[in-house]
Parts: structure tokens; C-alpha cells; sequence
């Protein structure tokens, strides 16, 4: 059965899949201990987004943070450090992939357990506040949509289109820089590949489970969101360009309340960084050189991979993060 992919992305929620066909690239020799000091000295001090390295003696993993939203669509960012960290590996291991069958689509458009549609008679709009209910009204038309567009669909999902039409109407690249990354992949020869495969289905029935609650705190952020993501999205952009983690993080955080609230995206990012621990001590097993890229947000929360890897005694060096 033919496959259909979606995205899996923490800050979206769901965010576009990236396809990265890449040459396949020859394993490199264990490197030299003073290799390894060398190449981060001088990646330290060129241009770019935040990388974190974590190393043995015979192996280097960089850890490169991706922005959790979308970038300015032809935005322009200085690829020196990641070109630089990425030559010469063995792999690039990019966050995980969600992929659903025929089958699961068909389910969708039926919707008779009413997934991610609402019971007949039900409407997004119907149960809001006065003050709520005008302020996702405005926020639809300013994306060219009539707020009954979004009516049929369950809340937190009516939250999640409305981001993604905002980010249409404002041109950002919903992959936020991972086709970028991939395509310095491709330049130097070095293989790609997603850090796993979840299946979509299963997120999708996740987030029907979310509670009034957060689907209300959902459509406030989309709301909200719909109003300032063009400035938003651009300082962010720059900022991450620059490796600046604490403004691309305050720009993260404003999601919280929604995000933090809802059960299934809670579960998700748990599972990502657990994945991603699993994944680096196996990376840190091999010799030579790799880079894992993830959200900023798997890297720097707080239990996040780089807590998790400092609390295993490795030495993480890179900008500070707690």
C-alpha cells in the first residue's frame, strides 16, 4: 500500500516532511583525539545557527537545533558552521517522519469516530467566549478564510490549520530550514536519514483526546499567532541564524500553554527525546563523525537530549542551554 506522509514536528505539532534522497557516503577513519579539538575550535568561531558537540575519543556527534517554526520562505542564513561540522560524516540523522496508508485517509475523510471532525450540530465557534470567539474571527479572515471554514473541525485541529494558513499567507517554509540542511547534506555527500518513523494515525487519535482546556488555550496561541507571526517569524529566523537560543527559546515558549496542555504532544516530544537519546549512544558507539539535528526545543528544555546527556557525564560543548 502506497505510503502517505505527514509531519511531526513539536512546535507545529505536526510540520512538513522533508524528502532527502542523499549519495551514500563512505565511513570515514576514527579521528584523532586532537582532531577533535581542533575541528571545535574553529567551528566555534564561524558563522551560524547553535551546535552542540558530544565526543569519545574516536567518535564526534554535533548536535545541530533546528527553529521550531517556519522560516521566511528564500530567507538567507550563513550554512559555514554546519557545512564545516557536517563534512566528512558518516550520516545525518534529521527528527522523525510520520507516515500513514491509503487506508488511514480514507478513515479520515469518513471520520465516523468523529477524530478530528466534531458530532453534527457542534462548531468550533459555539462555545467560545464573546471576546474569544471575535478575536478567532478576526484572526480567520486575516488568512483569507471565513471563520466557518474551521467550524466542523475539532478544536485543537481548527488551532493547527489556522497556523498553517497563516504561515501560507505570510510565506514562511513550514519545514523550518530542514531542506536547507539536507541540501548541505547532499553538497557534501553525506547520507540523511530520519531519526524514526511514527505512524501518523496514531498522533492523530492522540490529539481527538485533548481536553477542553487545552483546545481553548490552542485556539488563543492560534489566534494570537495569526496577528504577529510575519514579525514573530522574522526575528526568530534571525535570531536562530545567529545561534542566539535564548530569543529563538522565549519565542518557543509562548506556545507553552497550548503545547504543555495538550496530552498527545506531551507524549510525542517524550518520545522524541527518548528516541534521541537511544539513537546518540549508538551514534557515539560507532567511529568517526556525525551530526543529529533536532528542535531546539528536544535539545533545551529543561530533561531535554542535552540534559540528558550532560547528566550521563558527557561532556557537552556548545552555547548554554539551561
Amino acid at each position: 500500500m502506497r505510503a502517505i506522509r505527514s509531519t511531526v514536528s513539536l512546535a507545529a505539532v505536526l510540520a512538513t516532511l522533508i524528502f532527502a534522497p542523499a549519495a551514500l557516503a563512505q565511513e570515514p577513519p576514527p579521528p584523532s583525539p586532537s582532531t577533535l579539538v581542533e575541528e571545535v575550535e574553529i567551528i566555534a568561531k564561524l558563522p551560524g545557527p547553535a551546535l552542540w558537540r558530544v565526543s569519545t575519543p574516536t567518535s564526534q556527534i554535533w548536535l545541530l537545533g533546528l527553529p521550531g517554526s517556519g522560516l521566511p520562505r528564500g530567507f538567507k542564513w550563513n550554512d559555514t558552521r554546519v557545512a564545516r561540522a557536517l563534512d566528512g560524516a558518516r550520516e545525518l540523522v534529521m527528527p522523525p517522519i510520520a507516515t500513514g496508508g491509503l487506508r488511514d485517509l480514507i478513515s479520515l475523510l469518513i471520520d465516523r469516530g468523529h477524530i478530528i471532525h466534531l458530532p453534527s450540530g457542534e462548531t468550533v465557534r459555539s462555545g467560545l467566549p464573546p471576546d474569544l470567539r471575535a478575536r478567532w474571527e478576526e484572526a480567520a479572515r486575516s488568512v483569507g478564510q471565513d471563520p466557518a471554514h474551521y467550524d466542523h473541525w475539532r478544536p485543537v485541529i481548527a488551532a493547527l490549520a489556522l497556523m498553517q494558513d497563516a504561515a501560507k499567507r505570510d510565506q514562511l517554509d513550514p519545514s523550518g530550514g530542514r531542506g536547507q540542511v539536507i541540501a548541505i547534506a547532499r553538497r557534501l555527500h553525506v547520507k540523511a536519514r530520519p531519526l524514526a518513523d511514527y505512524k501518523a494515525m496514531d498522533l492523530i487519535k492522540g490529539l481527538a483526546d485533548t481536553p477542553e482546556a487545552a483546545s481553548r488555550a490552542c485556539l488563543v496561541l492560534a489566534a494570537d499567532t495569526a496577528r504577529t507571526l510575519k514579525d514573530d517569524a522574522s526575528k526568530a529566523a534571525e535570531a536562530w541564524a545567529k545561534g542566539d537560543v535564548n530569543v529563538v527559546r522565549a519565542s518557543n515558549d509562548r506556545s507553552a500553554d497550548c503545547l504543555n496542555a495538550v496530552p498527545e504532544v506531551v507524549r510525542l516530544r517524550d518520545r522524541v527525546a527518548a528516541d534521541s537519546a537511544k539513537d546518540l549512544k549508538a551514534e557515539l558507539a560507532k567511529p568517526g563523525k556525525a551530526m543529529v539535528a533536532a528542535d531546539l526545543d528536544t535539545l533545551t528544555r529543561k530533561g531535554g537530549l542535552l540534559d540528558q546527556l550532560k547528566a550521563e557525564g558527557l561532556d557537552v560543548i556548545g552555547p548554554a542551554w539551561e
